[in-house]
């Protein structure tokens, strides 16, 4: 490939502060970022997503965080659309979206047996058009790598970023990737180190959000890091799993639910004379 110079400008700073990107969840992120939204496995990270899919619709706060209310597009690979639809229904329910609404701020694809690169991401935005969407939601990230491409090597995992910053540039809307977290528990590391795969996943983004176990059951500590506001405190969101609402437990220590220490076993008796 035939290398390009970049285009040079002299720097030209306005009288007044720049005005940053539109937020769509104030605190989190804005349109044109990516994030990452993690959680390890069957610890409800979808679900969670589906009610902040739900709120900014709406425009109401979620989790003590102001959004802003736009359409949003969902891609999901992983579940039938059977089970998604019954899920969205209980969120979008607990929440008052009526039908009629739901088809106005929410579109979908259904994409499970599918395999879909960026490349159909891409142009399934710039089909939408900019603006169309505020928020688009790819759930999960692992099945929109490409193959061939290691998901626990940095090149390989920028060069995804990358295209995923390029596609949510184009549609001027924010990307929520749905991801894994690594096998053990996460309670010892860093908010940036919660992830599976390579370190490139943490630093690529504007935005990232893991969701860790808490001790008291049905709860969870949400940590974020993110580059265009202060990060928030951590916090404890509880979610009755039965009507998918989810709120903030001020009275709980936001700290992760820390692992069982490992059996030992007993010293076999001696025998005796």
């Amino acid at each position: 490939m035939e290398a390009k110079a970049f285009e040079v400008k002299p720097l030209r700073l306005p009288a007044e502060e720049p005005q940053l990107r539109q937020p769509v969840v104030d605190g989190l992120f804005r349109r044109g970022e990516v994030v990452n939204w993690i959680g390890a496995p069957k610890t409800g990270k979808t679900w969670l997503a589906y009610t902040l899919l739900a709120k900014v619709i709406l425009g109401q706060p979620w989790a003590e965080f102001r959004t802003r209310p736009g359409r949003v597009l969902l891609i999901d690979n992983e579940l039938h659309p059977e089970t998604g639809q019954a899920r969205l229904w209980r969120v979008f329910r607990q929440a008052g979206i009526a039908p009629e609404a739901s088809e106005a701020g929410m579109a979908v694809a259904w994409c499970r047996g599918r395999r879909g690169s960026l490349e159909d991401l891409e142009a399934t935005i710039r089909a939408a058009g900019r603006g169309a969407f505020s928020m688009v939601v790819i759930d999960a990230l692992y099945r929109f790598i490409p193959r061939g491409t290691q998901e626990n090597d940095n090149s390989d995992m920028t060069q995804v970023y990358n295209h995923l910053d390029a596609i949510a540039d184009a549609g001027d809307c924010a990307i929520l990737c749905v991801h894994h977290a690594s096998k053990g528990s996460q309670a010892s590391k860093g908010t940036m180190d919660v992830g599976a795969g390579a370190g490139a996943i943490g630093r690529a983004v504007d935005g990232h959000v893991v969701f860790l176990e808490h001790e008291e059951r049905d709860c969870l500590v949400m940590q974020a890091r993110t580059r265009s506001f202060q990060s928030p405190y951590p916090r404890v969101v509880q979610v009755d799993w039965s009507t998918a609402r989810v709120w903030v437990r001020d009275d709980l220590k936001a700290e992760p639910k820390l692992p069982e220490p490992p059996k030992t076993k007993k010293a076999a008796p001696k025998d005796r004379l």
